[in-house]
């Protein structure tokens, strides 16, 4: 009589099939846990460029919207291009150095990296020709990106270059362009208030 087989162990096909399914399983979870760890690196990459550039942009429309009409050799002072822009303005870059007019230039260069930045340089010094390294405050507003511009407008008429000279005064606004790496496209439209300042340099 052939004896029972309650006490028999696993043969070696159900052993088998055992460590298939533990690897199968195995690499389902490691797959979603990976998954997972990517997606939260992307979003929390995604979340610190959006605060850079929300910090940046707030940076440009305070300077911008309170822009200044002043004069420089007697002549309205106000000069762009699609990658530098120099104007006045009452806003400081750092909060305590509050009072007086500062004289801001706005320009995209590019970080060690070799990627484009956004960047602006203060002086306090109105003259910037005459001294062009005298600069108090250099600092990046918005970096990482592939490219940038600048253009100027006066109404719904849009211009590349602007002289405040032969202009005869400021822009009713500025669009930076900015083309992020990895990120779509970003247009920032700032309007200028221009503020009269009767004791604006000379």
């Amino acid at each position: 009589m052939a004896s029972p087989r309650g006490n028999a162990g696993f043969t070696l096909l159900e052993l088998m099939i055992a460590l298939a399914l533990t690897g199968l399983l195995t690499l389902v979870a490691y797959t979603s846990l990976n998954l997972t760890i990517k997606a939260m690196t992307r979003d929390q990459a995604a979340g610190e460029y959006l605060q850079g550039l929300r910090v940046g942009q707030t940076f440009l429309e305070r300077s911008l919207a309170s822009a200044v009409t002043g004069s420089l050799n007697n002549k309205n002072y106000f000069t762009g291009d699609a990658t530098e822009m120099r104007f006045f303005t009452v806003v400081p870059l750092e909060a305590y150095n509050l009072g007086g007019v500062f004289h801001w230039r706005v320009l995209v260069g590019h970080d060690d990296a070799g990627k484009s930045v956004v960047a602006v340089e203060q002086t306090k010094n109105v003259n910037w020709y005459r001294d062009p390294e005298g600069v108090e405050t250099r600092q990046v507003l918005i970096g990482n990106l592939t490219s940038a511009h600048f253009t100027y407008g006066v109404g719904a008429e849009e211009f590349q270059t602007w002289d405040g000279t032969k202009q005869n005064g400021l822009p009713d606004w500025v669009k930076v362009t900015l083309q992020p790496e990895g990120h779509q496209a970003v247009d920032l439209l700032i309007p200028i208030h221009v503020a009269t300042k009767t004791n604006a340099p000379k």
